[in-house]
This record gives structure tokens, sequence and C-alpha cells, in this order.
């Protein structure tokens, strides 16, 4: 097997950060006021007519997930962007939910709560460049890097990588970093200190980007996997 495709499959397998959904949908607390029984129904079936208008109009359309960074907001809908892609999000007030994803569960949120540079990612039919939300979650967003150390320091625990596209990054290592080596012996994963890096060393890291700043090229790291340059001589 190719060394680069299976190195790819072990960093895949070793550092893919999946999110899990663990939300419940909350009940209205009732006014305390109440309306009469008459009004009450009113509202049950008007509430009922649009249901039933959105189901149909949504029935047979495959559910879609997409992402991207929150550039516009406005009363019905979310414009988001990734990679020079734009999407229009539309929102209905009583069928779309609104998550915050923290850790590995979801907390329920507002939609106010959502702004601009807000990593999200919505799901819902999509027809075109539109995509009707049944849910939005907010996440934190995510870079994969990968690359050579050209520069290791140990007065601050950093190492300087250059990747493929000749761009220049620091990481800093954090005592909560998840810092692996591939064994080129047994082609294990193995756990390893800041000793153990050194430049020439390739690397597949995951950092956590901050959405409002575009031009960011220092990052703590989440999870480094460290290739030793002695894999690809022999």
């Amino acid at each position: 097997m190719n060394k680069q495709i299976y190195i790819l499959i072990i960093f895949m397998m070793l550092l893919s950060i999946t999110p899990v959904v663990d939300a419940q949908t909350r009940v209205p607390t009732p006014r305390t006021a109440s309306p009469s029984a008459s009004v009450i129904d009113e509202e049950v079936d008007k509430l009922k007519e649009r249901v039933a208008e959105k189901v149909a109009e949504l029935k047979g359309s495959t559910q879609q997930a997409v992402s991207g960074m929150i550039t516009k907001i406005s009363d019905k809908t979310l414009t988001i962007a990734k990679d020079k892609k734009t999407n229009t999000v539309s929102l209905d007030e009583t069928l779309t939910k609104y998550y915050s994803i923290q850790g590995t569960a979801a907390r329920e949120i507002k939609k106010a709560d959502l702004a601009a540079n807000d990593y999200v990612f919505v799901i819902g039919p999509q027809i075109d460049n539109t995509v009707t939300a049944n849910q939005v979650y907010r996440d934190q967003r995510y870079l994969t890097l990968t690359g050579k150390i050209t520069q290791v320091n140990a007065d601050d625990y950093t190492v300087t990588i250059v990747t493929l596209e000749k761009n220049q990054y620091t990481l800093d290592l954090q005592t909560r970093s998840q810092q692996l080596i591939l064994n080129i012996e047994t082609l294990e994963t193995e756990k390893v200190g800041f000793s153990k890096f050194k430049e020439g060393d390739s690397v597949h890291v995951i950092v956590k980007k901050d959405n409002a700043n575009d031009a960011q090229t220092r990052y703590d790291v989440e999870k480094i996997l460290i290739i030793p340059n002695e894999y690809f001589l022999q």
C-alpha cells in the first residue's frame, strides 16, 4: 500500500472529530393568563395547518447537511459561506430548531444566539443552493494541517511547520494536546512527549479555527500525529 495513503488512513481513524448530538426538545412553559378554549382551538388549528403545509412541501425531499460560516442573518434566512460557495438557509419559526455543540452534547439555543462568523452546519432538504433548515447547529470550526516541521522551540513548546501549499504555521503544544507518533517498526501509534518532535518529520494536525480571523497562522494543537522522516526512507 502507498505509504502516504496508509498514513492518511491512520490519521483519519485516530484523529477524526465527530460531534455527538444529545439534545431534548424543551416544552414551552404555559402562560399564566389562559385564553378561552375557542381561542386555543383556533391557534392549534392554525399551527396544524402550517405544519401540514410544510410537511407537504418538503415531502419527498432528501435531507442534506451543509456547513459554513454565517455571513448574514435576517428574519427568515441565514447566508453561510464555505470554500467560496454560498448557501441560503431558509428558517421556519415553527419547525427550525437551534443547538450549540458543547463537547459531546448539544444544548438548545435560540436564533438570537447566532451571530455573524459563527460556524454552523444545517440539516434539512436542499433545492439548488437553498436549504430549508430543520436543525441548525452552532459548532467549533476545525482545520486539518499537513506539513513538515521546520523549527522546534523548547522554550515555549511550539513547533513551526510548512504545509504542502508552502504556508507556515506556529503550533502551540498544550497539556491537553493529544500527541502521537508512528512507530515505524510496528506501524502502531504511540503517545509521545515534546522531546520527540524534530525538524524534518512530517505531521498531521487538528486545530481549532478562529472563525473571525481568516489570516490566523498560530494555533493551539488539539491532536497531532508525527510521521518520522525515517519512515519515508525505508
